[in-house]
């Protein structure tokens, strides 16, 4: 069953000179409990997407649908994970995990307990009374990860989470965000620039045009479930999507050469 459903949406952003439209006629649905990737050339309106799936943006055409009820009055819950952990360096672990509850005023002691009981159930059970600066920066990212499964989304929003991290570290932690995201069943949209990270992670990807941005082409990853994204990368059939989709993305865009990361 669809959980969230993008219906011939278009976006234009108006400036004193001019209107630029970003998106055109946009459209796909991704499934309760799925794992999708978004992927296109740089400055096809990637981020803009990910600001209208946030409630950000309104679309100028078209509609988007969380659990059949329009995205920004939906009584459904988005949780965003950005590019870079945004821990407050001055507050724990436990008081960064919990942020998003101390906003929605729900920070009660079974709320806290959850919690907790995510820190400690993947692995930084040790660190619940530390700060930022003593955690790595996988750890840093898991706690990130946890920061906005503590809000009990219904829908969660990965922004490049693993471009600040190293080659070494975006390997391990991307194993991590996915046993995490799996276990907790949770439905996942990931916006990136390199493809052998959304093949590793991703359930179907979704191929954006150049600006305007459209879909180019849903691609379903037909690699088990059950594998780590590393082991995914061993599978025979990885290479043919990597060579599909880059064929999908070789035009340049419209920012100039396509920064789309052909390899890690």
């Amino acid at each position: 069953m669809s959980i969230l459903t993008v219906q011939n949406v278009s976006f234009s952003y108006h400036t004193v000179q001019e209107e630029v439209q970003a998106l055109r006629n946009l459209s796909f649905s991704v499934e309760e409990g799925e794992f999708v990737g978004i992927i296109g050339p740089s400055c096809c309106g990637k981020t803009t997407v990910l600001n209208l799936l946030s409630g950000l943006f309104t679309p100028t055409e078209g509609e988007i649908l969380l659990r059949n009820a329009p995205i920004r009055k939906s009584a459904s819950r988005i949780g965003l994970m950005p590019q870079r952990d945004q821990l407050f360096a001055w507050r724990t672990i436990e008081k960064n995990v919990c942020l998003g509850l101390e906003l929605l005023r729900e920070n009660t002691p079974e709320r806290k307990e959850y919690a907790i009981g995510l820190l400690r159930k993947y692995g930084l059970g040790d660190f619940i009374k530390k700060h930022p600066s003593e955690l790595s920066g996988g750890m840093r990212q898991r706690a990130a990860l946890i920061r906005t499964l503590v809000i009990q989304p219904d829908l969660l929003l990965l922004d490049e989470p693993f471009s600040a991290l190293d080659f070494q570290t975006r390997l391990s932690v991307c194993d991590d965000v996915y046993k995490i995201i799996r276990q907790e069943k949770k439905t996942a949209i990931l916006v990136s620039h390199d493809i052998n990270e959304s093949i590793s992670l991703c359930d179907k990807i979704i191929v954006l045009s150049k600006r305007p941005a459209t879909v180019k082409e849903e691609i379903p990853v037909e690699i088990s479930r059950e594998l780590t994204p590393l082991q995914k990368r061993e599978d025979k059939r990885f290479n043919q999507y990597f060579k599909k989709i880059w064929s999908l993305l070789e035009d340049t865009n419209d920012c100039g050469t396509s920064k789309i990361s052909k390899k890690e």
